[in-house]
């Protein structure tokens, strides 16, 4: 208030000495505000007199607009960058195809944001050019794919070909009788018309071949020579060769990790979980297997889903050391064999540990202390069961209790700005 008093006085001395016409000006502080009138009250250039969305006026040093919650530029205002465009695409793709520029935007987390832009993504079949390239739905075949046959939204039925853009209906259906059956010198498997049709028991057409497609009958259904048997034939890969087996890497292997069977005989002689083809696996509802044993894979749901826990040990959820350092529900993680509060801002006893009386919400759960008591911005953490501003010089009540910044006893002895510190409830000139 000594400040803003002496620089009144000073404006009112120089217009009565020396009149406006004189040229007299008074420099003003960047960071005190001076209510005004009129640009003439302000001392001059730079100093113009801008109104808030209020009506209330003060004296501004124009400068560039920052993302920083001021009116940088004083025009009344807050965050509004320049109207210039943006783009942050690969150079030489803005205005091609899709591809257009944005605007420049704050976020709320006072980062610049290009809001409205569009960036080159893979090319999809839709008549647009979406890779920004020049060049519209390049490496799709419109002569002979059946799903875009001509042009991008005809798909050719089951029973057609796509022939020279020409969805053209198949005539071979008889695909084992060693016959050309439409006439066109192709037989069977070796005619495209047979592509993903039967070639007998266990066989089917794969790009003009036979392909074994049963994996489990102890059949060279596709007559490949040498012969090839179930997994033995790469065409079985992935393929089931049996209840609860699949086809993996030319051998038989475990795909049913809950059963107690050993799937894969005679591949092996170990069972579920204890099969290394079990890695990773799921064991169950909330179970995955790991290092050849049953692990608890769901940390809140209240049970033992690995079934390891005994008489008088329970192991369910955080008890379980599985689960250490995964999510056991909003907010909460395990930690060793405990459940944890890290949400310390929602209002929430997210790890469970109130008892009557004693609530453990936040910052009054030990686990919060020292840790964000905002969700967005930060400047305020969880110290002695409160939370307490840490951040007393960016115009934000940050802690939530309604006083700001030098005004908060939190921020007493604490900077506010560069080389000055909190003293009295306010920032020292």
């Amino acid at each position: 208030m000594k400040a803003l008093y002496l620089f009144s006085v000073a404006l009112l001395l120089c217009g009565v000495l020396f009149g406006a016409a004189s040229g007299c000006a008074v420099e003003f502080p960047d960071d005190l505000p001076y209510a005004c009138v009129e640009d003439g009250d302000c001392g001059g250039a730079p100093h113009v007199c801008a109104a808030l969305p209020d009506g209330r006026k003060y004296c501004c040093k124009p400068e560039t607009e920052l993302c920083n919650r001021l009116d940088d530029d004083c025009n009344g205002t807050v965050d509004d960058l320049s109207t210039e465009s943006c783009y942050e695409g690969p150079e030489g793709t803005q205005g091609v195809g899709v591809c257009r520029a944005g605007k420049p935007s704050c976020s709320s987390a006072s980062t610049v944001l290009c809001l409205g832009e569009v960036r080159p993504s893979n090319e999809t079949c839709n008549g647009k050019d979406d890779d920004c390239d020049g060049t519209v739905d390049e490496g799709f075949d419109f002569q002979t794919g059946r799903n875009n046959c001509g042009r991008c939204d005809i798909v050719c039925a089951a029973t057609q070909d796509c022939v020279a853009g020409q969805c053209t209906q198949r005539r071979e259906t008889a695909c084992d009788n060693g016959g050309d059956d439409d006439g066109d010198g192709s037989t069977d498997c070796g005619d495209t018309d047979c592509n993903s049709l039967s070639c007998g028991v266990g066989c089917t057409c794969l790009g003009g071949r036979k392909a074994e497609s049963a994996c489990g009958n102890a059949a060279n259904d596709d007559g490949d020579n040498p012969p090839l048997i179930d997994c033995q034939d790469e065409d079985c890969d992935s393929r089931e060769c049996g209840t609860g087996c699949v086809c993996a890497s030319g051998r038989r292997s475990e795909g049913d990790c809950t059963n107690g069977v050993n799937d894969d005989a005679p591949e092996d002689t170990l069972t579920d979980c204890a099969d290394q083809d079990c890695t990773e696996k799921s064991c169950g509802d909330g179970c995955v297997c790991r290092g050849g044993i049953k692990a608890e894979d769901l940390c809140d749901d209240g049970m033992d889903n690995d079934g390891d826990g005994l008489p008088g040990t329970p192991r369910t959820d955080c008890q379980d050391s599985d689960c250490n350092n995964k999510v056991c529900g909003l907010g909460c993680l395990c930690a060793g064999t405990t459940r944890k509060e890290v949400a310390c801002y929602d209002g929430l006893d997210n790890d469970g540990d109130s008892v009557p009386g004693t609530p453990r919400t936040d910052c009054q759960d030990s686990d919060c202390n020292n840790e964000l008591c905002v969700a967005v911005g930060g400047g305020a953490i969880c110290r002695s069961s409160a939370c307490v501003e840490t951040n007393c010089s960016d115009a934000e009540d940050n802690d939530r209790d309604g006083q700001l910044n030098c005004a908060d006893s939190d921020c007493n002895n604490q900077t506010c700005r560069p080389g000055r510190m909190c003293t009295g409830g306010q920032c020292p000139p």
